[in-house]
């Protein structure tokens, strides 16, 4: 496979520029020659490209976990808030409702007086009227 690229550089060269070289030529070494140090240099550079990926990658991995604890931590504070919110709503909810239910024992409460006042004030009348009358009758 390396015969037929050189070959068809050497077809290539002839065309373009009317040279022509034999395949035992001492510039086709140094072609050869530089080949292979591209292809060492590509296997290093490869090599170091995966170890960069793989070091991407497991940054990558301990930035998502760090994110995620971040993440965690701020649910929880966010829910703690939140909690101590509607604790503090379900207070004051709860002052209302006790102040609307004092208001209205109250309200009926004078009502019920004012109701039951006369109604009271007529039976002692009624029975002081009948007392007197026995008293009377009985003398």
């Amino acid at each position: 496979m390396a015969d037929f690229d050189i070959r068809r550089l050497l077809r290539e060269l002839a065309a373009r520029h009317g040279i022509r070289m034999s395949i035992d030529d001492p510039a086709l070494t140094i072609v050869t020659l530089n080949r292979l140090l591209l292809e060492e240099a590509y296997q290093v550079f490869g090599n170091q490209v995966r170890e960069a990926t793989d070091r991407i990658d497991k940054t990558g991995e301990k930035v998502q976990e760090r994110a995620g604890s971040i993440l965690a931590q701020e649910v929880r504070l966010c829910a703690g808030v939140i909690r101590q919110e509607l604790h503090d709503d379900i207070h004051l909810a709860n002052q209302r409702a006790q102040k609307i239910v004092m208001d209205l024992h109250r309200k009926y409460s004078k009502a019920s007086l004012y109701r039951s006042l006369p109604v009271g004030l007529l039976c002692a009348v009624i029975l002081f009227g009948c007392g007197f009358w026995m008293g009377w009758t009985a003398h």
